[in-house]
Parts: structure tokens; C-alpha cells; sequence
């Protein structure tokens, strides 16, 4: 039996209020005593950080690309998928057994313009930190604290909240999960939270149904060479963040 669902309904009869760090422990404590599984201990699959250069080599492979090609994107977008040891007071958002449950959670960065987007709005007066009519730099606040972002999206409007955030080593927007082989936002996340390899995946898949393989194709050292694929990913704004400048200089280490 999994433990989350025992910490969901403690949390429901608590009336959503989310647990400390200490009630954690002692909940914890006490369901290994009653043998309920816990994550990575018998229960759910454990996280599964890093990639090797096997991993990306077949990645390469079944692009038509070289893993240099593949590795720059990802040194860009992410410098690998994960925050490790996530810190209390994100954990202690929504508790054990909530979204943001587990030492370990995929990178993220919440776009307030595509939030703002799909609700319509509605909350770009009340929340200007969460919602916003354009792309604005300032809005981020780096880091795990992204999280933070999206819990409070989440509880205006968990859907578009999910839509709004980029995941992972690749970084991929959750709006484009059906790209990345997901059915269902929720699916994608999932997924995404479970290891390193499933961003690769996922990035793989988002290629080839984007029509992005010759883009990625022809990244080399030289900026001019990594456009096509810098705006194909990123947009229109690419050169605001240099993304071809950067994907170019994390080329000419790998290559």
C-alpha cells in the first residue's frame, strides 16, 4: 500500500492545512512500523537522477544527431533535471503526499504570460506575480522557488497552472505535452517526475513531432548555425536570452 493517500486523508480531515515537517517524521515513523511502503523504500519507484553519455548517444542515435548536438540543448535549458534535497518550506506547501511530495523534483520555470493566457486573465489583476499579459523577465524568481509559483497557480487554477510551467532536462512547457507523448498534462508531469530518462524521452519525442530534427541537426559552434533551432524551441524571443549564442558555446564543449 502506498503511504500518500493515508497522508491525504489525514490532510483532508485537517481540513487541507499542511503538515509540518515534525507530524512528517512522525507519520513516517509510524507508518514503517505499520510496513506501508514508502517512496524508494519498497514502494514507489525511486528517482532516477542524471544521464550517462549512453543515454544520450542512443537519444543521438535515433535523431539522426550527434550527442554534442543534444547535450548542448540540455546544458542550456536546464544544467541537468533536477533540484536535489528540495527545500522544507516547498515541501511543507501542500504536505506528504501532495504534488510537491519527495526530496527530489524536476527543474520548472512558470510562465506568468502563458497562465494569464489560458485563464483568460482573470487573475491578472489579483495576482500580477502569477499572471501577466506579456513575457516578463522580472516575474521569475529562479530556482526551487519556481515551485512556490506554481502551487499558488495551482490553486487558482491547477489546470492551466500544469500548462504553464516548463519541466525537466529539456525543459519542455507543459501545453506541449501531447508533443512530448502525453495524452493528458497530468500524465506528462507524472512522468516527468519520475526520472532524468523520461525528460529525454520526452524530448525526443517533442523533436520529431515538431519537425525540429534538422534544426538540431545543424547546431555547431557558431551561433549563426543554432537559429533554425533556438527559435524553433524557445520562439521568437530567442535572442533576448542569447539561446543560440549559449547552445553554440555548450557545443564547442561536447563536440
Amino acid at each position: 500500500m502506498d503511504r500518500a493517500p493515508v497522508f491525504s486523508a489525514i490532510k483532508t480531515l485537517r481540513q487541507g492545512q499542511a503538515f509540518t515537517n515534525a507530524e512528517v517524521t512522525a507519520v513516517d515513523t509510524l507508518l514503517d512500523t505499520l510496513g506501508i511502503a514508502r517512496a524508494g523504500a519498497g514502494g514507489a519507484a525511486e528517482v532516477q537522477i542524471g544521464l550517462t553519455l549512453a543515454d544520450f548517444n542512443a537519444a543521438a542515435t535515433s535523431l539522426g544527431c550527434t550527442s554534442a548536438q543534444i547535450r548542448s540543448v540540455w546544458e542550456v535549458e536546464s544544467g541537468g533535471g533536477w533540484f536535489k534535497d528540495v527545500r522544507a518550506d516547498i515541501l511543507a506547501l501542500d504536505g506528504a503526499g501532495g504534488f510537491l511530495d519527495g526530496p527530489h523534483l524536476p527543474k520548472i520555470l512558470f510562465e506568468a504570460h502563458v497562465f494569464d493566457r489560458y485563464t483568460e486573465g482573470r487573475y491578472r489583476d489579483s495576482h500580477p506575480n502569477l499572471s501577466s499579459r506579456a513575457w516578463n523577465r522580472k516575474l521569475y524568481v529562479g530556482g526551487q522557488g519556481e515551485y512556490v509559483r506554481l502551487w499558488k497557480a495551482m490553486q487558482l487554477d491547477r489546470h492551466a497552472a500544469l500548462l504553464s510551467a516548463s519541466v525537466g532536462g529539456a525543459q519542455i512547457m507543459g501545453f506541449n505535452h501531447k508533443l512530448a507523448g502525453f495524452d493528458t498534462v497530468e500524465a506528462f508531469w507524472d512522468e516527468m517526475k519520475v526520472s532524468e530518462a523520461a525528460h529525454l524521452k520526452a524530448f525526443c519525442s517533442f523533436i520529431k513531432n515538431r519537425k525540429l530534427v534538422n534544426a538540431l541537426k545543424a547546431i555547431s559552434n557558431s551561433p549563426d548555425d543554432c537559429i533554425a533551432f533556438a527559435k524553433g524551441y524557445n520562439g521568437e524571443l530567442y535572442y533576448k536570452n542569447d539561446y543560440h549564442g549559449k547552445i553554440a558555446r555548450a557545443h564547442a564543449k561536447y563536440a
